[in-house]
C-alpha cells in the first residue's frame, strides 16, 4: 500500500472509532478501499492470501487474540458462519493480533486455532503490522468486504455483547453482500 493510502485509511478508520464504545451496538457502515494484509509472520490452514485476489467473494476479515475472552466469545459465530457460508464465495480470514507476550508464541497460535476449530485461513500478525495499518484497536473487530474489495462494514467486540445480536446483524450483512451483483 502507498503511504499517501495507508494515511488515508488510518485517517479514516481513526474518525469511525471517534466516539464508539469496545461494544459496539450497530455496525459501522463505510465503503472504502481497505489496506491489504501485512507483514505476516506465518498462515495457518493457508497459503499466504492478499484482499485483492479475493475480488468476486465476500471477505469476513477478524481481528483476535487466543487470551481475550471476548473474542473467545465470537468463536461459535465464526465456526457458525464457517459452515453457513462453506459452499458460497466467502472467505473468512482470522488475523491473530497478540496482545500479550504469551499470546505471541506460534506453537500456542496453532494450539489455540485448532482447539477452536477454524479450519479458515488464519494470518499470525505477531508485530501488528496489519493491525497497525488497518487502525485497529478492539479486541474482536469483525470486518466484512464486499466483491468488489471494498470494506463495507465493522463491528468491534463482542457480537453477542448483552444480546446485541451482532452475530445475526452481520450474517444477514453477509447475506446481503452476497446477493449484490
Amino acid at each position: 500500500m502507498t503511504d499517501r493510502r495507508q494515511l488515508l485509511w488510518t485517517a479514516f478508520a481513526g474518525l469511525l472509532l471517534l466516539g464508539r464504545p469496545a461494544h459496539a451496538q450497530q455496525p459501522a457502515v463505510f465503503r472504502v478501499q481497505p489496506p491489504e494484509i501485512e507483514g505476516i509472520d506465518e498462515w495457518i490452514n493457508s497459503k499466504p492470501l492478499k484482499l485483492r485476489e479475493l475480488k468476486g467473494r465476500v471477505v469476513v476479515l477478524h481481528f483476535w487474540t487466543f487470551g481475550c475472552s471476548n473474542c473467545k466469545n465470537n468463536f461459535a459465530w465464526y465456526r457458525d458462519w464457517q459452515k453457513a457460508f462453506a459452499d458460497k464465495d466467502v472467505t473468512i480470514i482470522g488475523i491473530h493480533t497478540p496482545e500479550t507476550d504469551g499470546e505471541a508464541k506460534l506453537d500456542a497460535v496453532k494450539k489455540s486455532v485448532k482447539d477452536a476449530g477454524f479450519t479458515f485461513p488464519v494470518a499470525v500478525d505477531t508485530n501488528k503490522t496489519t493491525w497497525n495499518v488497518w487502525g485497529n484497536r478492539w479486541w474482536p473487530s469483525v470486518y466484512l468486504i464486499d466483491r468488489q474489495g471494498y470494506a463495507r462494514y465493522r463491528w468491534d467486540g463482542e457480537l453477542d455483547w448483552k444480546g446485541a445480536g451482532g452475530q445475526k446483524i452481520m450474517q444477514h450483512k453477509i447475506e446481503a453482500l452476497l446477493r449484490e451483483k
